[in-house]
């Protein structure tokens, strides 16, 4: 059995598949002499391309550009003779039937069309562009939405100065000499990320660059590269709940062995090259062994593989870290670990519950519910836990409600005590039933089943806006109530 996974598919597709063409001396045809057709022409001329308009009227930016000689060839009337040859044709006359006309003719021929400010009649769309030559970052929405692109653009231009242009073009100098000196790669891929995380670099001028470049690439490397491991918590769920540092890691990783419960939308933000092994575990479903991932961590390590491990939450809670930190500091594999934000406080943030309150809750116990054998689970403390002075979050005891709920009332904690049931905690579909202690139970059958799932019981879970729609009830019936919410 294969553990090996690609790269996650999107929720949804890829409506556009992103490409850089190079235009230089290719035909392009371009029908419409009005300023759309007038700023693609600009574009276009910038390309290098040769453009063939054909249009009976200029602009005045048309006829400039046309002055300008950036214009090879003007055509009145459209035929469908113009476009062999043609690389791509846009259209910007504004003209139903013609648009039909020039659509049909392209088609026959292979020739790709975008028809200006019509994405429903293209082929191909134009990005926003961020020009640092040779630095072009395009950003597009599929053409449904080229204001907000325009927006990200300019928000880019203040976080991608002109001056990277420099240190692009000292890379495609010294592109040719690095690849003569490291012949592996991994080497050179390792290489560049040095230099390219260097802000001090990547504001110097072309010359300077070079400069920089080649003094890196004469400094002594390790032979063979050493390998490592860092263990990370992916959070839970939400791909803003990352450290930066944790960012870095899965962006610099060769290999991955993440979680079942990490989102696509995290493995997302892996290199396309970076391999991605699911060595999960669920409930109920064949798991990974635990001894196969901890001897494929040090295998990749001694490769020379830059190793993540990607837990969700935090590693060092429920996440078994600190075995697999063990095992590797045993095996002499280095080992780095990057926390997450646990469940518990991701579910509180988003659900306004202060897990720790003045004159609530004094203290926060994490407990699980789970634990390795059915003898150590009945030899969990109830009386210790049973304190309402206490924010208690519960992991992997959703399956247990009854029997949690009815331990901590027989120890003494109040019936009527605030809890909540989340799934799915800080994700987009997100769902939170609360209730009082002794109802809580109820709840699960509103709750996915197939969910991650927590449990928080205290006073303290009180101070959620959501729990105001339990409290009315409370003075109105004798059964105590539910409330869920849910974001999807």
């Amino acid at each position: 059995m294969s553990h090996l996974s690609p790269l996650p598919d999107r929720a949804e597709p890829m409506p556009y598949f992103p490409i850089f063409l190079d235009l230089r001396g290719r035909v392009v045809l371009l029908v419409g002499g009005g300023e759309a057709a007038a700023s693609k022409a600009r574009l276009l001329a910038r390309a290098g391309a040769d453009i063939l308009l054909v249009a009976e009227n200029l602009s005045p930016e048309m006829a400039e550009l046309v002055d300008q000689g950036a214009i090879s060839r003007i055509e009145r009337q459209f035929r469908p003779g113009l476009l062999d040859g043609a690389t791509l044709a846009f259209d910007g006359a504004g003209d139903a039937e013609l648009t039909d006309r020039l659509r049909a003719a392209a088609f026959s021929r292979n020739v790709l069309v975008n028809v200006i400010d019509v994405p429903d009649q293209c082929d191909f769309t134009v990005p926003a562009i961020l020009d640092r030559s040779p630095l072009i970052i395009a950003i597009s929405t599929g053409g449904g939405a080229p204001a907000l692109a325009r927006n990200i653009r300019q928000r880019l231009e203040l976080a991608i100065p002109a001056s990277y242009a420099g240190i692009a073009r000292a890379a495609a100098r010294c592109r040719q000499q690095v690849r003569a000196a490291l012949a592996g790669f991994r080497d050179r891929q390792r290489f560049w990320d040095a230099l390219f995380t260097d802000d001090q670099l990547m504001g110097l001028p072309e010359a300077a660059a070079i400069e920089a470049i080649e003094t890196a690439l004469a400094k002594p490397r390790k032979q063979p590269p050493t390998g490592s491991v860092t263990l990370v918590g992916a959070g839970p769920g939400d791909p803003g709940l990352l450290t930066v540092k944790a960012v870095q890691a899965i962006a610099a990783a060769d290999v991955i062995l993440h979680d079942a419960l990490v989102p696509d939308s995290i493995l997302a933000l892996a290199r396309r090259e970076t391999r991605l092994i699911s060595v999960g575990k669920r409930a109920g479903c064949r798991s990974v062994p635990q001894e196969f991932t901890n001897r494929l961590m040090v295998s990749e390590a001694r490769r020379g593989q830059r190793v993540v491990r990607l837990k969700g939450g935090d590693p060092f809670i429920f996440g078994r870290a600190g075995e697999e930190a063990a095992f590797l500091r045993e095996q002499g594999v280095g080992v780095e670990i990057v926390p997450g934000i646990t469940a518990a406080m991701g579910a509180a943030a988003q659900l306004g519950i202060p897990l720790t309150h003045r004159g609530v809750a004094r203290s926060l116990r994490i407990v699980t519910a789970h634990c390795r054998t059915e003898a150590e689970t009945d030899l969990i403390d109830w009386a210790s836990l049973a304190d309402p002075s206490t924010t208690l979050a519960l992991y992997m005891g959703r399956d247990r409600l009854s029997t949690i709920a009815e331990n901590l009332i027989g120890a003494g904690l109040p019936a009527q005590t605030p809890a909540a049931l989340v799934a799915n905690a800080t994700r987009p579909d997100m769902q939170v039933q609360f209730a009082p202690l002794t109802a809580l139970a109820g709840g699960s059958v509103l709750i996915d089943g197939t969910a991650p799932s927590l449990i928080l019981i205290g006073n303290a879970v009180a101070q959620a806006p959501g729990w105001a729609a339990v409290t009315p009830q409370l003075c109105r019936h004798d059964d105590p109530p539910l409330y869920g919410m849910s974001n999807t």
